[in-house]
């Protein structure tokens, strides 16, 4: 066996090897089914989406706390107004929008701002016609959209797809446990 060949097995096997061992690794957020009502959404997961603007040097840092918030407040008990609405993040354009989200069974609405007063706004209302739960969003200058969320296991926290018309696309983080700190 030539010495070349020795190496590119050694490095399959590696590859191979990795792959087994990450199985249980946390899905790229562009294969998950948002038309699905929940799936699992890991506490890693968040921490990715909401610390990507965070500079790398201080990444960790930040992903590490929002891993202990969601560990934190992953089981306590809310009250009745905070399980109908709560923090709900936006990463679109590479800017951080934070607001609000309020639900009901068969209607929810958004309002999130970035830090230079841009305004977004989503809402879905099966009453209205609204025959799929994907949010219209729109934004004070101009912008239009859908937004299209997931919820995890626990029900009560989540992530989430905001795609523009003008092909733009952004992420979404929402609920207690999910969103907390410096994103709130």
């Amino acid at each position: 066996m030539s010495k070349n060949h020795g190496a590119r097995a050694a490095a399959l096997a590696a590859v191979l090897a990795g792959g087994i061992a990450c199985s249980g690794c946390a899905r790229s957020p562009a294969t998950t089914d948002y038309d699905l009502v929940y799936t699992e959404v890991t506490p890693i997961e968040y921490a990715r989406i909401l610390c990507q603007l965070i500079p790398l040097q201080e990444r960790h840092t930040c992903m590490t706390s929002v891993i202990q918030h969601y560990r934190d407040g992953v089981d306590e008990d809310r009250t009745p107004e905070q399980v109908i609405n709560g923090p709900f993040v936006m990463i679109l354009d590479r800017q951080l929008y934070r607001g609000r989200y309020v639900s009901q069974p068969f209607a929810a609405a958004f309002t999130v701002r970035n830090d230079t007063g841009g305004t977004c706004r989503g809402r879905y209302n099966a009453f209205a016609g609204d025959t799929r739960a994907v949010f219209s969003v729109w934004c004070d200058r101009g912008a239009r959209g859908s937004a299209n969320i997931i919820l995890d296991q626990e029900g009560r926290n989540g992530i989430g797809k905001v795609i523009m018309e003008d092909g733009r696309r952004g992420q979404i983080v929402f609920g207690y446990a999910a969103v907390g700190g410096d994103f709130y």
